[in-house]
């Protein structure tokens, strides 16, 4: 995420002559850091090798205290070993004694700080730090998300809106665009919709569906007419295996957008594997869409996977009876039409076909 969080330009700064002693110390800092990077999988500041580099480090700074490249040291190794208190107050000191004709290794440094706050839940100051990054340099993609991101979470969609809006102009990449577009949207539903729903979709993409399912009801309690949350709703229930209860909020899609064609789609397969499960439904369909497209061998391959996810479908081995039938292999037709009669009794499709494969296997 943070380039700095280890690596900063050693030409930022036009470097100040070191005093002797310091420079041995941070120059022994610097081998210390080196070989705890290579020996430690895990980074503490109380492993020996780290204890040693933090030790020379502020020996250095206390001997030479205006030498940026201490501090950068410093800092480097605070947010290796996560000591973040001290990390951010390093991070500082460097921002203030280096001297530097481009702003590029100041606002990384401040970016990184902005990471850091973050990730210890100080938002506001995560907020600061990104701001001041992104003065340095306006068109920073990374400092205008991170912004968007935050005030997403606190439930500001204008805001959102123009830092997305910003970053999508810098990077129109699908993830820029599409929070640009919602934050858009997401200004008029009121700051309680727009905070779960944020929430809902961070959960999401972390995989913890129920959580995402929670936030996301929230969001459609809260702003009944917003078709994406209903849609994000709708696909956090079918990725936790709960087709029948995306149904509705697929149908609500469909109310809100005037019937677009994935949610025709997801519906569509929301009812389907309301009976059989999403693998089943997904397999039988792509078999139905490829017979449709007369690439019989690859139809019947995903019948058989559908009817390994659920034994019990019969509307998948009827077509999978039906795929046999036309290959000419007329006894796995039979079995596979046997099993459709099977499971449905009433369907005389099956039966009627059941009778024609057997005819033409005797023969």
């Amino acid at each position: 995420m943070v380039r700095a969080l280890f690596i900063l330009l050693i030409l930022s700064a036009p470097a100040l002559a070191l005093k002797p002693e310091a420079a041995k110390r941070l120059s022994e800092a610097q081998a210390l850091m080196a070989e705890a990077r290579q020996t430690y999988e895990q980074h503490f500041p109380d492993k020996p090798l780290w204890s040693q580099a933090i030790a020379r480090a502020e020996e250095a700074a206390r001997l030479d205290p205006e030498a940026p490249e201490v501090w950068r040291t410093l800092a480097e190794i605070y947010t290796t070993t996560g000591w973040w208190s001290r990390a951010e107050k390093a991070w500082e000191r460097y921002l203030e004694l280096a001297e530097d004709s481009s702003p590029e290794p100041l606002a990384e440094a401040l970016r990184a700080l902005g990471f850091l706050a973050y990730q210890r839940g100080d938002v506001e100051a995560a907020r600061s730090y990104f701001k001041r990054a992104l003065a340095m340099e306006p068109r920073n993609e990374e400092a205008l998300a991170w912004l968007g991101r935050i005030y997403l979470e606190q439930g500001d969609g204008a805001r959102a809106a123009e830092y997305w809006r910003r970053a999508a102009s810098v990077n129109p990449s699908p993830r820029n665009k599409y929070f640009a577009e919602q934050a858009e949207k997401m200004s008029r539903f009121g700051t309680g919709a727009v905070k779960a729903f944020y929430q809902g979709y961070a959960a999401w993409e972390a995989g913890d569906y129920a959580t995402a399912i929670q936030e996301f009801k929230k969001a459609v309690q809260l702003a009944p007419g917003w078709s994406e949350a209903h849609r994000w709703l709708a696909r956090s229930y079918m990725d936790a295996g709960m087709p029948a209860e995306a149904v509705p909020h697929w149908e609500k899609v469909i109310e809100l957008e005037g019937n677009p064609a994935d949610a025709r789609h997801f519906l569509k397969l929301a009812r389907e594997a309301s009976g059989v499960g999403i693998s089943a439904a997904a397999a039988f369909f792509k078999g139905v869409a490829a017979y449709e497209q007369g690439k019989v061998e690859e139809a019947a391959a995903w019948f058989v996977k559908a009817v390994e996810a659920d034994p019990g479908y019969a509307k998948a081995w009827r077509w999978l009876g039906r795929v046999r039938y036309e290959q000419g292999r007329y006894q796995e037709a039979v079995r596979a039409y046997e099993r459709a009669v099977e499971l449905d009794p009433d369907d005389t499709s099956a039966r009627y076909f059941l009778r024609l494969a057997r005819q033409a296997a005797s023969e």
